[in-house]
Formats: C-alpha cells, sequence, structure tokens
C-alpha cells in the first residue's frame, strides 16, 4: 500500500462525533435562526450540524472531546478548565451543555486560533481550503467561514449563489456597518412606493387596512353564477400563549364570513359574523353557534354553487381555469383603527374600485412594462412541481398574482431600479474621492475600486431579499393563517400549490415595511452570528482577513473547471437525494423576480430565462415524458449518471490525504446502493459513519407515518488505487460482526427505531469498500446492496434478541416481522420499500404474502399500513374460535386476544381464549406479549389492551413483566 495512505492523519470525525451533543444543539435551532430566515431555500441542514462536520473533519483524531467541544463553541476557556479538573460534577457540563446554543454562537478569536494551529500541523496549513460544491443554502461553507478557513462553496442554482452572498459575503466584508446604507435605501424604496401605490390601496376614514381576502372564482354550469371557492370562511379564530404547557386561552372575538346566495343577481354575497367562541370550533351568535366550515363552497377539488346546489366537478373548474383564468371575488377586509387589534369588514365600495383602478392601469401600462423586463413573462415549466399551476391555468410566471399583487410587485421593481441607479452614483463620487487620496498606488486604487463595485451589489441584493420576501407572502399560492390572523409563505411547503381563498397585503405600506423589517433584522444576526464587532469586518481573531478567501460560484458538481487537481484539503457535502427536493423548478418562483432586480448586477448568474434543469443533479422525471420509456428510470438513470461525475470531479481536486464528509439522509435502499456505488466507483473507502438527528420533529408526521429523522455521515477517503479485489464470502461474516458491535455504540447516542438500521449502513460500507472490485463465487461485481441487507438482518437478529433478552429460537418470522416493525417504525404507516426490506431481513415471506396471505397489512400508493385486530378478524386472517384457531402465529393469539378485549370489553372471555387454546401457557407467547409492550406506541389502542388485560388477567400478570416509564423531569433553562 502506498505511503501516502497508510501515513494520513487519521482525523477527530474517523473517531467519535459528540450525537448527544448535536441532537440536543439541532432541536434548538428550530426557529428563530437569521441565517435560515434571510431568503427561502428549500433543504438547509441545521447549523450545528454543519460546524461539527467541517470541525471534526480537519481537526487530529489525538484531541479529547473536552477539547473538541471547547473548539465547537459549548464551552468557554474557564469552563474547559473546570472541566477538566478531577472534582467537575455532570449536573454542572449539563448545565453548560444545555444553555448554549451553537448556532448563535461564533467561536472566539482563542478558539479560532487554536483551530488553525492544528490545522497547521495536520494539514501544513493553518486555513485548509474547504469545499462543498452542492452547497445550496450555505450551512457548510457559512461555518468553515466561521473559523476562517478558505471556502470553495459552489451550486447549479442561481438563487443559492446569491443567497449564500447575502448570509456569508457582504456580511464578511463590510461588517455591521453596512446597516445604515441598507436601512438608508430600503426606507426610499417604501417611500416612493407608498407615494406611487398609495390610490391602488385605499382606507375608510378612521381605519388603516392591511389586508384582503380574497377566494377564486368559478362560473357555475348550470346556472352561471360566480362562485366563490373557499374550503372554510373563516377569518380569525385568534388566542393568546397561556404558558408552558396550559391551553391557549381565547381572549378576544371570532370572526368568519357566511356566503348569502343571490340567485337573481347571480353571485354570492357575505355577511360577516363575529362573536366569542362557540361550542367545538364554532362562533357564539345570537341565532346559536355558527360554524364556518359548513358553507364551504369546495372539498377536495369539487365546488358547489351555493345558489342552486349544483356540484361543479374537479375537471370543469380546471377545464375553466385553463381557458378563461379563474376568477378574484373580494370577501373580507382587515383593517385597524389606531393602535388597537385587528378587525374585518365585509367589502366597500372604495376597496372594489381601487382593485378595478389597479386593473385598468395594468391594460394601459402592460406594453410599456414588458418592454421594461418589469413583469415576469416567461412560461411555467411543465414540471414535477409546477403541473398543478398549470392545471389551473397559471401558464406565466405572472399570473401567479391577481392584477392589483402584481401591480405592487412591479412597482417595487421599478422603484429598486431606479434605487440602484442613484447607489451607483453615490459610490461613483465616494470612490473617486477615495482614489485621489492613494494617488498613483495601483494595488490601492484596485481594492477601492473592488470595495464600491461590492457595496453595489451588496445594497442591491438585500433590496432583491426584501423584494422576494414580498413576492412570497403576496400572491395566489399565500395563505391566510386563521389562528395569528397574519399571512404565510407560499413557500412553506416543498410545492407551488394554489389556495383557494389567499390574502392580499396593502402594498402602498404594509408589505414592504414588514418584509424589509425582517431582512435587516436578519442582516443584524449574521453579523452577530459571525461575530463580526460594530465598525470592523472579517472574523475576529485572524491576524489579517482577506475577504478573497470566500469563494461563491455559480458551478455545475460534476464540472468544477475552476479548481485545480489535487488542490482542496477537505470536502463536506450535502448531495440531493434523488427526486426529494425539486429545487430547480420550486426556485423559479423567485429566479424571475431576481433576474428583474439583479440581472444588471449579475449578469452571469442571470442570462437564462429560468433556472437550469437539465444539468440539475435530481431525479426529476417531467424531463423524460413521452420518450417510451418509463420517466421515472430514465430520471433515476439521469440522476445517477450526474452524481457519479460529481464525486469523480470531488475524487480530482482532493489532496491524497484528504478527506471527504458526505451528509446522507434518504431512507430508500436504492437511493443508499446508488450512493455508495457513486462513491467507491469514484475510488473512495468509507472510513466511518455516524448519525444525527436532523429533521425538525414538528416537520416530521411520526404520530401517524414514519419518517427518517437522522442525517447519516459518511466519512470517505481516497482508496488506495493499489487495492486488489476481494470475495464477497469472505466479507460478508466481517460486515456482520462490526454491524453488531457498532449497533450498541449507536444506540447508546440515541439512534433507535429506523434511524438505527440506517447507521448501520456505515460500518457495512467500511468494510464492503475497504477493496475494489468485491466479487461473488461466479466472479461477478457485488453492489453495495449486498452489505446494506447483511446489515439490516444483523440489525433485525440484534434487536429481536434484545427485545426478548434470550435465545430468539422458537418464535415464528411472522411474529418477528411484526413487532420489529413497530420497533423500527414507531408508526402505523411506514414506506413500502421499508416493509419489503425488513421482511426480506427476517426472512421466509415477502409483503405480497403480508398483504394477501397473513392480511397483516394494507398497501397502496408506496404505502404500508399495520392493520388492527379487528380488522384482521374480519378478514379472516384468524379466528378466535378454539377449535379453529391454528396457533400457528403468535401474533394471532395475541391479536386475537386484543379483539376478543376490545369488541366484548369482557376479561373472562380473553382469559377462556387464552386457556382453550394454550397460549396461557406457552412462555413464547407470554414473551410476544411482553415485548408488544415494549414496542407498540403509547398512544397506539392495541397497547392500551395489551396493558389492561395483564393488570385484569392474574395468569398474564404472573408471566409477563412489564417496565413502566420514569419520566425524568427537568426545567428548561
Amino acid at each position: 500500500m502506498s505511503e501516502t495512505y497508510t501515513n494520513r492523519p487519521r482525523l477527530f470525525i474517523e473517531k467519535i462525533m459528540p450525537i448527544k451533543l448535536l441532537n440536543e444543539q439541532v432541536y434548538f435551532e428550530n426557529g428563530g435562526n437569521p441565517f435560515k430566515g434571510l431568503h427561502r431555500w428549500y433543504s438547509r441542514k441545521p447549523l450545528s450540524f454543519s460546524r461539527a462536520s467541517v470541525l471534526a473533519s480537519v481537526l487530529p483524531a489525538d484531541i479529547s472531546m473536552d477539547e473538541f467541544q471547547y473548539l465547537l463553541g459549548v464551552y468557554s476557556e474557564q469552563e474547559l478548565g473546570y472541566l477538566q479538573q478531577s472534582n467537575w460534577l455532570e449536573d454542572k457540563e449539563e448545565k453548560i451543555t444545555s444553555s448554549v446554543r451553537l448556532y448563535k454562537t461564533p467561536p472566539s478569536p482563542r478558539c479560532i486560533g487554536r483551530v488553525h494551529d492544528y490545522c497547521e500541523k495536520v494539514w501544513g496549513k493553518r486555513t485548509p481550503v474547504v469545499l462543498d460544491a452542492f452547497a445550496g443554502g450555505g450551512s457548510i461553507p457559512f461555518e468553515a467561514a466561521r473559523y476562517g478557513f478558505e471556502v470553495y462553496g459552489s451550486d447549479l442554482n442561481p438563487v443559492a449563489v446569491v443567497t449564500m452572498k447575502a448570509a456569508m459575503e457582504y456580511p464578511l466584508k463590510f461588517g455591521p456597518d453596512l446597516q445604515v446604507d441598507i436601512d438608508k435605501w430600503v426606507q426610499w424604496v417604501g417611500n416612493e412606493a407608498e407615494t406611487r401605490l398609495a390610490a391602488f390601496f385605499p382606507s375608510p376614514e378612521g381605519e388603516t387596512v392591511q389586508n384582503y381576502l380574497w377566494a377564486h372564482t368559478v362560473q357555475c354550469p348550470s346556472c352561471n353564477s360566480t362562485v366563490p371557492l373557499s374550503p372554510n370562511w373563516w377569518l380569525s379564530k385568534t388566542s393568546n400563549y397561556a404558558g408552558k404547557g396550559q391551553t391557549r386561552k381565547v381572549t378576544s372575538d371570532w370572526y368568519a364570513v357566511k356566503p348569502i346566495p343571490k340567485p337573481a343577481e347571480k353571485r354570492v354575497d357575505f355577511e360577516l359574523i363575529k362573536g366569542r367562541k362557540g361550542k367545538g370550533s364554532t362562533i357564539h351568535t345570537e341565532d346559536g353557534d355558527f360554524d364556518p366550515n359548513d358553507y364551504n363552497t369546495i372539498s377536495r377539488g369539487v365546488g358547489k354553487c351555493p345558489n342552486c346546489g349544483n356540484v361543479i366537478e374537479d375537471d370543469i373548474i380546471k377545464s375553466q381555469a385553463q381557458k378563461e383564468g379563474l376568477g378574484h371575488q373580494l370577501y373580507a377586509v382587515a383593517y385597524k383603527k389606531g393602535k388597537g387589534s385587528l378587525e374585518f369588514r365585509t367589502p366597500a365600495e372604495i376597496d372594489l374600485n381601487a382593485f378595478q383602478k389597479s386593473i385598468d392601469f395594468n391594460v394601459d401600462k402592460i406594453n410599456e412594462l414588458i418592454t421594461g423586463e418589469l413583469v415576469p413573462t416567461p412560461e411555467v415549466f411543465y414540471g414535477e412541481k409546477t403541473q398543478e399551476l398549470l392545471r389551473y391555468g397559471m401558464k406565466k410566471w405572472h399570473s401567479l398574482f391577481n392584477p392589483r399583487q402584481l401591480l405592487t410587485l412591479v412597482t417595487y421593481a421599478e422603484i429598486i431600479n431606479e434605487a440602484k441607479e442613484k447607489i451607483r452614483a453615490e459610490c461613483e463620487l465616494e470612490k473617486a474621492a477615495k482614489i485621489e487620496s492613494v494617488e498613483n498606488d495601483g494595488e490601492a486604487v484596485a481594492e477601492i475600486e473592488d470595495y464600491y463595485r461590492g457595496k453595489l451589489e451588496a445594497i442591491a441584493t438585500y433590496l432583491a431579499m426584501v423584494m422576494d420576501r414580498c413576492v412570497d407572502r403576496n400572491c395566489r399560492l399565500s395563505i391566510w393563517h386563521t389562528a395569528r390572523c397574519s399571512v404565510e409563505r407560499a413557500s412553506t411547503q416543498h410545492a407551488l400549490n394554489l389556495t383557494w381563498n389567499y390574502p392580499e397585503i396593502s402594498g402602498k405600506g404594509d408589505l414592504w415595511i414588514s418584509c424589509a423589517d425582517a431582512v435587516i433584522k436578519d442582516y443584524q444576526g449574521l453579523c452577530k452570528m459571525l461575530g463580526i464587532p460594530p465598525h470592523s469586518t472579517g472574523i475576529p481573531g485572524i491576524e489579517k482577513y482577506d475577504p478573497k478567501t470566500i469563494k461563491i460560484d455559480l458551478c455545475s458538481a460534476d464540472s468544477l473547471w475552476h479548481i485545480g487537481d489535487k488542490s482542496v484539503d477537505v470536502i463536506v457535502t450535502d448531495p440531493p437525494y434523488y427526486g426529494t427536493i425539486q429545487y430547480a423548478e420550486l426556485s423559479d418562483f423567485f429566479y424571475i423576480w431576481l433576474k428583474i432586480t439583479l440581472g444588471d448586477i449579475f449578469p452571469d448568474l442571470f442570462y437564462v430565462e429560468l433556472t437550469d434543469k437539465d444539468r440539475e443533479a435530481v431525479a426529476n422525471p417531467s424531463r423524460f415524458r413521452n420518450m417510451g420509456i418509463s420517466p421515472d428510470e430514465l430520471a433515476n438513470q439521469d440522476y445517477e449518471a450526474k452524481m457519479a461525475l460529481a464525486f469523480g470531479e470531488y475524487h480530482r481536486v482532493l489532496r491524497d490525504d484528504g478527506i471527504m464528509t458526505v451528509q446522507f439522509n434518504h431512507k430508500d435502499s436504492g437511493a443508499w446502493d446508488v450512493l455508495a456505488k457513486s462513491l467507491i466507483d469514484a475510488g473512495f473507502e468509507i472510513t466511518a459513519s455516524w448519525a444525527v438527528s436532523t429533521e425538525n420533529p414538528q416537520n416530521l408526521h411520526q404520530a401517524k407515518k414514519n419518517s427518517v429523522s437522522s442525517t447519516v455521515l459518511l466519512v470517505c477517503r481516497q482508496r488506495d488505487p493499489n487495492a486488489g479485489q476481494a470475495w464477497w464470502e469472505d466479507l460478508r461474516p466481517e460486515v456482520v460482526n462490526l454491524v453488531e458491535k457498532r449497533a450498541p455504540e449507536f444506540e447508546a447516542n440515541d439512534i433507535t427505531g429506523i434511524d438505527l438500521y440506517l447507521s448501520a449502513f456505515g460500518p457495512a460500507l467500511n468494510v464492503f469498500s475497504r477493496q475494489y472490485p468485491i466479487l461473488n463465487s461466479s466472479g461477478e461485481e457485488v453492489r453495495p446492496e449486498e452489505a446494506f441487507a447483511e446489515a439490516r438482518k444483523a440489525i433485525a437478529n440484534y434487536r429481536f434478541r434484545s427485545l426478548v433478552g434470550s435465545e430468539t429460537a422458537g418464535f415464528d418470522a411472522l411474529s418477528q416481522w411484526y413487532l420489529l416493525a413497530w420497533d423500527a417504525f414507531r408508526a402505523r404507516e411506514f414506506p413500502y420499500d421499508d416493509a419489503r426490506q425488513l421482511a426480506l431481513a427476517i426472512g421466509g415471506f415477502n409483503v405480497t404474502d403480508l398483504v394477501k396471505t397473513h392480511k397483516l397489512l394494507d398497501s397502496a400508493s408506496g404505502t404500508c399500513k399495520l392493520l388492527t385486530p379487528q380488522q384482521r378478524l374480519k378478514k379472516r386472517a384468524f379466528s378466535v374460535q378454539e377449535k379453529e384457531f391454528s396457533g400457528r402465529y403468535l401474533v394471532d393469539g395475541l391479536h386475537g386476544a386484543i379483539a376478543i378485549y376490545q369488541e366484548e370489553q369482557n376479561l373472562q372471555q380473553v382469559r377462556r381464549f387464552l386457556q382453550n387454546t394454550g397460549l396461557v401457557t406457552n412462555d413464547l407467547f407470554m414473551k410476544i406479549w411482553e415485548v408488544g409492550l415494549k414496542v407498540i406506541p403509547d398512544t397506539v389502542p392495541e397497547r392500551e389492551a395489551l396493558v389492561n388485560l395483564r393488570l385484569g388477567v392474574k395468569e398474564i400478570k404472573d408471566k409477563v413483566v412489564h417496565e413502566q416509564l420514569t419520566l425524568d423531569l427537568k426545567l428548561d433553562p
């Protein structure tokens, strides 16, 4: 083996990671983060997780965990000293780690200096080069920048590139003092907008109108009435915070509107309903409780005419939308009186006339606006996430806005473009004065030129950030949040969905001001997160900070033309996961407006009409329609080819003793196989793996469906090119042994459920990737999926042994699968592929058998659902008649007892069933009962029945051990 590969220094991430700490820090990071708030991006890994990934990838393995956590920012230097004393108490350590918020805490200058000292020993330089070519929202480059490393961050998407520049490049280059200029020009744009748009947003005397609530309309094919479409007619059902763990208190009136049919006039009017909270979700009125949900005019895409009662089918609504476009009806106006709380009223003539005025203005000025390139006229690309827009007639991007919303945004864009010219003129005057003062110093002149060019870019970019936030909150896709009386952004989900009823924010003031305040606050927060003091720039603690050490580029990961061979020390990257998120399709929503406001500032970023979908490394079936082969199959092949090229480029630019850390959290086994094959084929071996819980638990619907909450870090090194082939039969036992050895370590770090199975892939790959190729007994190359299959089997065996606390002989495979499904997925619903893989791990049957023969599951649309005992009984999966009960599968006996109890609520009948079938004396059955109590979630009725039966039937209680949960109650610091 080459000396380069044998003598490379072992790094901290290859030894250990502070998993428990990171799980806690990731949870803290949900909400209130200016880095995430600056501009919407569709997938950002938590900053604390990214920081640990970067730092552990550059530091040597011989430092202690205490030292690593100090450098991470968990401890101060004084706390580290206390920690290293022999009388240090664990509760003090917990107090420190639970009070710190890593994402808010910049590393101290002394920390940074210490990290650089370590880097000089490991890498031969104080600031190693860190690369992420799938940078996206920029979490990894941001954390690398906080330590003063030389950062290469790139992405194919211009929206991501501009966002990264705003998040790290400009704060580091200009510091907090740029806030003065941002404030000045934000206010100038706002003042101009108020003047120009005042006539389109009038308020009656004594009112300040803030929001207009609209419903899309169609024509009833039966009576030709204009029908406003809404799933309910709520306006406000606000409540106030009542303290942690307490039910919110309703302290004000609730509002709704009631549709009033007007068949003679072919329209629907509205009556305002106001009152205190009634029973359930209703408003109490003199005429009784009013429920706005009872008057809905659309449900699941099917409409209903209030005038004639005719049902308007989904295809009729779509047909009208595509031919004439959906209409708009104003049904409520939200306003304030002075500093009072928000109130509502039905529309007045002044409101309707103002909207008509905006329509007339657009008709008169539309050609001029289009010629001035202020209207986003490109057609909507047919894609996975844009199909709904096209189905409802939104064929061009400007059609995502009603006429006045469009007028508002076009006016903002026009004013921003005027502001840029004024900013440019100011910069030219200041630049000329500065250049005159340095006379003929060519280097100083170049620095001044670069400074003022960057200053114009920065201010224009933050104005564009405000503009994009306005776009997100003021379109036909925005959402009115009745519980908060606020507007929810259109980009809240990874989709572009039409909203039947939508809000419009007053464009003359409220819209711009509220969005500008958020961006201004985020810039201040970013400067603090980077540790930049007032009146300074750059990272504190670095002798001379060079802003050019951060390079943010528009570049495809499969062609890193701007980076030389073996010039990168560390790669930390978060690649896309097949078609999980269609970044380009979704970000066109923002791109079209950024092109209008920043196209002249960044001509190299916005030179094409829409984002590049052909070169994007995602599986996008919409690009492969009508080609004679399955679009999904072609899309997957395209994604896999691009990932192989990207990892090939990573291998080219990484130095021989460098390291690459890949973040991956796709749960589909096929995705893991492709990722691993791409890494191995590119010349990498996997030396370690760690799983960290990185997903916001509020975004995971784990109460009903299983979701992967962890990201697995795969630590990769360049494989010795002289490493020879190996035989799979020789490696298989080594894979199993290593997985079973690592499983308790993972569990000790709170890695459980489906995440435990995913974490086992790392050790499996560790063995599998050391040599290349891996061949079977027939001489054919073995894919990584074989190693994953062995890992799953090893974990399944390990978990079942742990659950039963003894040898597993005698337990039937079906019962094992049932209990391990609850243990792994912790939900009744889970993906079909997960069910299939677990069945393969246990052996003896497949998902079809589970559905059709054993009737343990329902399966539809890629999802499996565990049937309840009563559902299985009705399907005759088993019998509770003693003579007909086979007893072949222990799970059938368990379900039989539960079904009898739930149906009859009679303990004696359950006891008789267990005695007559012999189950009451079957030790394996009692052990299954015991395991069921461990793995079935508390919220599932089956578990409640098992608990009650154990308490009520002495024969069960004597044999089934039930460990009650103990609650460790701690106050939130």
